[in-house]
């Protein structure tokens, strides 16, 4: 099918009113309900979640059994539409197709309505009368009349790109943590240092803006592209030859990422060629570059990769019945990545490896210690900046949210509280719930930034030390806040290796094989 262009149909107002009946939820009581533990979800005027605000058991007389259909809550004008069986109230209108029309069309009209949602307010609501004389612009067919089938194929055709790029972000994603956990089906694993197979030089391109244009790609310490920056001209200084793996020595965000470069290139000085000292298929080559970038959360701007460093630096690799790197395993495991990336992620995932008590089940064998969360993190505060002065930017702003990663607003200001690679924890508002923040962003005085004293660690971790302390949870509130004084102090039960320090390690590893599982369920789901 070619790609649907909004712009190639002819467009018309609809009353909402002529192809809706309209009325409003019933009379439920929110504050008398559990939220936590029913069947039935219960939506209400929120603007995430698909209004979802947690499933409840409810007198099935007030059960909407109508779907699909629309719903909009008055104050907020945020219409979604709702698949199953739903309770709702009162302040919630209900939005049902005259005629017969699919999830697809109605998630079209969606599309269409919230553009009129700015017009709405909590003192000029959206209410059933207001909703059926609204007017909606719809695509129309020769006759002048809704092109239903048009919407269903548009958004049919939208959601399939969505799921493309999904299950390609999870795919890679599967890829690295079965490579960096040591989790493919029938292998052992093993460490091997870099340096037993590679030798090491460093990039020579030390001026390039003197650089001219031409044809030899220049490598720099990117973390997208492959490396590439430009392609230049030969300017008399050596070129390395193809069929290596470049490494960024340093630089913001690329420190530590391995390319494959299958063409002669020129190096900055900020990178390194790992030149294999045997002959390695392109494919092995590949799955080498990918373990060695899965090293790269130990190193940082203030901490960069040199020679004497990277002769030392390890990485795990499966292994044959000799012990030995099985170089045609990576070589056959990467083509079959080339050809169909979640076939292969699927085929190859160890499943049985958690059946039979693997890395998720080992905490219960596992030996755990109580620590101060100021033993092991700094903690930092976050700076005040109220709504009237936030400036529209690109800058994730942090508030004390439960949803979203935290991620209340994106600001063009800056302040002290710029930061990155760090926990952010709520000691006001929703009282403890963190979020992991591998990229800059400002924090609201409502949030403290947790980082950890041991800077090898990375993103798993994090989320590890997330966990922990949302056990904390029950015992604050909005009435008995986290402030720092007592987030200092607050005891949190973490893994430990013998001598008795947080096991970051297994840590990491215990999450990443979480993460692993996960990715695993919605790849299959798709497939």
């Amino acid at each position: 099918m070619n790609e649907l262009k909004l712009t190639d149909k002819e467009w018309k107002g609809f009353l909402i009113g002529n192809l809706f009946d309209v009325k409003i939820g019933k009379s439920i009581d929110g504050n008398k309900v559990n939220r936590e533990q029913g069947y039935y979800a219960y939506i209400t005027r929120k603007e995430q979640n698909n209004g979802l605000d947690g499933f409840i058991d409810y007198d099935e007389a007030y059960l909407n059994t109508d779907y699909p259909v629309i719903t909009i809550g008055n104050e907020t004008a945020e219409p979604f539409v709702q698949n199953y069986p739903f309770f709702t109230g009162t302040k919630v209108n209900i939005l049902k197709a005259k005629q017969t029309l699919s999830r697809e069309v109605l998630s079209f009209i969606v599309s269409s309505l919230k553009q009129h949602k700015s017009k709405y307010s909590y003192s000029f609501t959206i209410n059933s009368t207001r909703l059926r004389k609204q007017v909606v612009m719809l695509p129309v067919n020769g006759k002048n009349a809704p092109d239903w089938q048009f919407m269903e194929d548009f958004i049919k055709q939208k959601e399939q790109k969505q799921i493309d790029e999904i299950t390609d972000y999870y795919a890679s994603q599967a890829f690295s943590l079965m490579i960096d956990t040591g989790n493919l089906k029938g292998t052992n694993w093993k460490e091997f240092f870099i340096s037993d197979y590679f030798d090491f030089i460093r990039g020579n391109q030390s001026n390039m803006a003197k650089c001219q244009t031409g044809k030899i790609p220049l490598v720099s310490a990117k973390k997208v592209d492959n490396g590439y920056k430009d392609f230049i001209e030969y300017n008399g200084k050596s070129l390395f030859s193809s069929h290596i793996i470049t490494l960024n020595n340093d630089g913001d965000g690329g420190v530590g990422m391995a390319y494959y470069q299958p063409a002669e290139c020129a190096l900055d000085t900020h990178v390194t060629a790992l030149l294999p000292k045997l002959e390695l298929s392109k494919f092995t080559m590949l799955f080498i570059a990918c373990s060695i970038t899965n090293q790269r959360d130990k190193f940082s701007h203030g901490y960069s990769i040199n020679n004497n460093r990277l002769k030392f630096q390890k990485i795990m690799l499966p292994v044959n019945k000799d012990n030995l790197p099985d170089w045609q395993l990576m070589a056959d495991f990467m083509q079959k990545i080339e050809q169909d990336k979640i076939k292969t992620v699927l085929a190859y995932y160890n499943s049985t490896k958690n059946e039979r008590g693997g890395v998720t089940r080992l905490a219960d064998n596992v030996k755990w210690q109580t620590f101060v969360i100021e033993d092991i993190c700094e903690i930092y505060s976050g700076v005040r900046l109220i709504k009237q002065d936030m400036q529209e930017g690109i800058i994730p702003f942090i508030g004390a949210s439960d949803s979203h990663n935290g991620v209340t607003a994106f600001v063009a200001n800056s302040n002290a509280s710029l930061d990155k690679n760090v926990l952010g924890v709520n000691y006001n508002g929703s009282v403890v719930e963190s979020f992991y923040h591998p990229y800059e962003c400002l924090f609201s005085d409502d949030v403290k930034r947790l980082k950890i004293k041991d800077c090898s660690v990375g993103k798993h971790a994090y989320l590890f030390l997330k966990m922990a302390i949302l056990q904390q949870k029950s015992k604050y509130q909005y009435g008995y806040k986290f402030n720092a004084k007592r987030m200092a102090k607050q005891k949190i039960l973490l893994p430990v290796n013998s001598d008795n320090s947080p096991n970051w390690a297994f840590m990491e590893n215990y999450m990443k094989q979480i993460e692993l599982e996960k990715i695993q369920v919605i790849l299959k789901y798709y497939q």
